[in-house]
């Protein structure tokens, strides 16, 4: 059984808000917001806990 993550990803140049899974949760980190440009950080990306 395979479980996925889920992250909330919230850009501090553009205020952009995205849920993201673990691989583009990657991806943000290496390339950057997915709208803007602007380098994304660690504490850029929240962890989701559900239920």
């Amino acid at each position: 059984m395979t479980s996925s993550q889920t992250h909330t990803f919230v850009c501090q140049e553009c205020r952009r808000s995205i849920e993201v899974d673990g691989a583009m949760r990657a991806t943000l980190l290496e390339t950057g917001c997915v709208v803007c440009g602007a380098p994304v950080t660690e504490s850029d990306i929240a962890d989701l806990q559900t239920a």
